[in-house]
């Protein structure tokens, strides 16, 4: 009898475990798939996206976070600063990819913990999201070694418009680049200053 009694109760702790589980990775991706969805614009409502008429992004911010023309204008991207960790969420500040990441890191910081970034490529970026529910269910972490439910999940941002005018941009200054008789490299840099001034 005791030891069915053991085995009912671990039964209903895994039970338990995978519940918190399956919360925690529903969570963990509607919230990255909010965070992607809002991308376009860094003061919308983070659970419906609305935002406030006339409230828009500056139109040059996204030069500097797109692997494309940072390759093109020889631009270094700080890759480590487009990362939040949660509940212990730092303060942004001035940085727009930051901001834009804050409303989710605050609501998966509200019961769990974890870190929530911005990844950026030549052709492609992502919202990635790691989350895990601080509490163990002490009696199933003894037979796994661990019992801490925890999730990943990742969703692309998608801006159609906004990506054919980054490509559209790339190819007319490497076109341009192409004619110059100096050389390629001292108008690609020239024109890199004048557009990374804009985009501050």
């Amino acid at each position: 009898m005791p030891m069915l009694l053991i085995v009912t109760f671990l039964l209903l702790f895994y039970a338990l475990y995978t519940a918190q589980n399956a919360i925690v990775r529903y969570k963990a991706s509607v919230t990255t798939e909010r965070a992607a969805f809002n991308w376009g614009h860094a003061g919308s409502e983070f659970g419906t996206g609305a935002y406030a008429d006339g409230r828009y992004d500056g139109l040059y911010w996204r030069l500097t976070d797109d692997a494309l023309l940072q390759g093109l204008f020889g631009w270094q991207a700080d890759e480590s600063a487009d990362t939040l960790g949660y509940p212990d969420t730092e303060d942004p500040g001035e940085r727009l990819t930051l901001r834009k990441l804050y409303p989710a890191a605050e609501a998966l910081g509200t019961n769990w913990r974890g870190s929530i970034g911005y990844e950026r490529g030549a052709l492609s970026r992502e919202i990635r999201t790691s989350a895990a529910d601080p509490g163990e269910l002490s009696p199933l972490a003894s037979l796994r070694g661990s019992a801490v439910a925890s999730a990943e999940a990742s969703s692309p941002v998608t801006e159609p418009a906004e990506w054919l005018r980054t490509f559209d941009l790339a190819r007319y200054y490497t076109a341009r680049a192409a004619g110059q008789s100096g050389g390629s490299k001292p108008y690609l840099d020239k024109a890199g200053a004048i557009l990374s001034r804009k985009s501050g």
